[in-house]
C-alpha cells in the first residue's frame, strides 16, 4: 500500500512512544528507568495498552504478562497520559531516572 492510499484511509496511527516517558517497578521507587530500558515483554505490554482506545478508566499501573508491574512516572505521551495515572518522580520527592 502506497503512501497516497494510507493518506486516502486517513491518518495512520503511529505506534512509537516518546522516549521521556520514566517508569518505576511497584513497590521500588528508587529504580525509576526510562522507557527505553524496560525488558521487550514490559515494552510490548506498553505498546499495546496505549494503542488501546482511550475512554475506560486511567489504569494505576502496567502488568506485564512476566510478572513484572510498572508505574508511570512522567510522561509528555499523551497516549501515555491518557491511559495511566502518574505516579511520583523528582516532582513529588522522587528522583531523576539514570541516563
Amino acid at each position: 500500500m502506497g503512501r497516497a492510499s494510507q493518506k486516502a484511509k486517513g491518518r495512520k496511527r503511529r505506534s512509537a512512544l516518546r522516549p521521556d516517558t520514566a517508569l518505576v517497578p511497584v513497590g521500588e521507587p528508587e529504580r525509576e528507568i526510562y522507557i527505553w530500558s524496560l525488558p521487550a515483554c514490559c515494552l510490548r505490554s506498553l505498546k499495546e495498552t496505549a494503542m488501546l482506545e482511550a475512554g475506560e478508566r486511567r489504569r494505576l499501573e502496567l502488568d506485564c504478562s512476566c510478572g513484572r508491574s510498572w508505574r508511570i512516572t512522567s510522561s509528555l505521551d499523551n497516549r501515555i497520559l491518557e491511559r495511566f495515572v502518574m505516579h511520583g518522580g523528582p516532582r513529588a520527592g522522587g528522583s531523576y531516572p539514570a541516563a
